[in-house]
């Protein structure tokens, strides 16, 4: 189902079948993309139907300018890349005004977990550690971000944490972005100390199954 709130495109679907409230997942990935939902179905229904996962309701809206709406604060990379630092924003929407309306049209159980990719990825932890989700989803996170340790250990988060890497992710002659594998590690081990916490290590680099990398931190958040 899509529908306009606030000029924002949004989207909302229900994974599996049920007659009791659900989990909401708020996907972090850009734009709407029939190619990532379908591969979060296929992977997922039949994890559902084995009773292995709860079935769930999934959301997301954009338009989204990925390095203005996932970065969490003002950034800018000696290339010329800007990161606007709109994270905020981007949060106050998906708790204040997002959540509520699907809780007018679906039977919610009260679990919330944002699900992110790459950016998505560091904005969906970085709203665990502002607002305090039932949990959350960091796929290939950007946690390279410049700040992003220092804001971690005053922001502990509560919750339950996913976090994946692909393993050639750090192969890269991006002087920042190649410290994204010590980084997570570091982030995987302070989230430790408040919380439970899992990291996943990929095979290949940062595009490779990107449905299949998103379908497996669900399952693992919703797993029975």
């Amino acid at each position: 189902m899509k529908f306009q709130l606030n000029e924002k495109h949004c989207w909302v679907e229900q994974i599996g079948s049920s007659n009791q409230p659900m989990p909401l997942i708020i996907l972090l990935s850009g734009e709407y993309e029939e190619h990532t939902l379908s591969g979060i179905r296929e992977m997922l229904l039949q994890q559902i139907d084995e009773g292995n996962c709860k079935a769930f309701i999934i959301a997301g809206f954009g338009p989204i300018d990925w390095d203005r709406d996932y970065s969490p604060w003002y950034l800018e990379r000696n290339n010329g890349r800007v990161f606007a630092g709109k994270a905020d924003e981007f949060i106050d929407f998906m708790k204040n005004t997002l959540i509520p309306e699907l809780q007018k049209s679906f039977l919610l159980n009260g679990e919330v977990y944002p699900v992110g990719y790459s950016l998505g990825g560091l904005a969906a932890i970085y709203a665990q550690c502002s607002i305090g989700f039932t949990g959350c989803g960091s796929c290939s996170g950007a946690l390279w971000y410049p700040g992003w340790l220092e804001f971690l250990k005053n922001h502990l988060p509560s919750g339950k944490v996913y976090l994946s890497l692909g393993g050639k992710e750090e192969k890269t002659k991006d002087s920042i972005m190649c410290q994204v594998g010590i980084i997570t590690q570091k982030t995987k081990e302070l989230i430790a100390k408040s919380t439970e916490v899992v990291y996943f290590k990929e095979p290949g680099g940062h595009f490779k199954e990107v449905p299949q990398r998103i379908a497996r931190a669900i399952l693992w958040l919703l797993k029975l």
